[in-house]
């Protein structure tokens, strides 16, 4: 099952058709992207939601570091409908993460 919502554009922007209509269709990509990218507090419908992975790229991961991301990112993406199937965040810059909604 896949979600439909307004889309965004890569900045994160309302996105727009050509007719000049609020653009809207498969939104599972963006909703994975803003949770994971925004952190608790972000959200004011929901203040504990978020990841917060901008935290985690400034910062040297080890062992311990990355459990708890994965582990972060595995309650807020169950938490939001989703079952986790892959998640390999070892290592951001080749960061494995698959998800579908339920």
């Amino acid at each position: 099952m896949t979600a439909t919502d307004l889309l965004l554009t890569v900045d994160y922007d309302l996105a727009f058709t050509e007719a000049g209509d609020l653009a809207a269709g498969e939104s599972d990509g963006q909703h994975l992207a803003l949770l994971l990218l925004t952190g608790p507090g972000e959200w004011r419908a929901d203040p504990l939601v978020g990841v917060g992975l901008r935290r985690y790229q400034s910062a040297p991961l080890g062992p311990a570091e990355t459990a708890a991301l994965q582990r972060e990112v595995n309650i807020q993406l169950t938490r939001d409908g989703y079952q986790v199937l892959e998640n390999d965040l070892s290592d951001l810059s080749a960061a494995v993460l698959n998800a579908v909604r339920l």
